[in-house]
């Protein structure tokens, strides 16, 4: 008799898409387990074995969402040497995956984490968003940035950015953002120099 081999990490990934897709779609306290067995095709038992909770999976979605954007980001700065060029690059991925992996951003920008995920910081004080105020702080240094408080210039940048992300999503922006980015990116630049 022949056993069939079944690939865990699949399996996972099938339960993590399925569960993201509906969370962005009708709200974590509107979905189910049973939804996510249904949508993913992957059985109930299989989910908690993998999943404590519905709490722990969505912790999971959102540390890999923001573990990818951090190593995307890391990958997307090498060779970036001015201000400018650094917070430009995070401006690009934001809208980069806005177009391409709408799904992700939407996750990233619409759960309210705080609700239900007691343990999870605030977006403003995640790996990413904090690599975005230390590259405000040495610019600050450089005299790149005007000097300020860092906390306060990384949110006016990254507000405009994540901004016009929001409105993509919504429709209210019909054009691609690449179309807009180097306004955007003037504006946001410009909030912060």
């Amino acid at each position: 008799m022949s056993g069939r081999k079944i690939d865990p990490e699949k399996r996972i990934r099938q339960v993590v898409q399925a569960a993201r897709k509906l969370f962005v779609e009708r709200g974590y306290y509107s979905v189910s387990i049973p939804q996510i067995v249904k949508a993913s095709g992957v059985s109930t038992g299989a989910i908690y074995n993998y999943f404590t909770n519905k709490e722990s999976l969505a912790l999971y979605i959102h540390e890999q969402a923001l573990e990818e954007f951090k190593s995307l980001y890391s990958q997307a700065l090498l060779g970036k040497q001015t201000t400018h060029d650094k917070l430009k690059t995070f401006a690009e991925l934001v809208f980069d995956i806005t177009e391409n992996d709408s799904e992700m951003m939407e996750y990233m920008l619409s759960m309210q984490h705080g609700e239900f995920l007691q343990s999870s910081p605030p977006l403003c004080s995640t790996e990413p968003f904090r690599m975005v105020q230390q590259i405000i702080i040495r610019g600050m240094e450089l005299g790149e940035v005007r000097q300020g408080n860092y906390f306060l210039s990384a949110v006016s940048y990254t507000g405009v950015i994540l901004r016009a992300a929001e409105l993509r999503l919504q429709g209210v922006l019909a054009s691609p953002l690449s179309e807009s980015s180097e306004e955007l990116i003037t504006n946001a630049w410009a909030a912060i120099s």
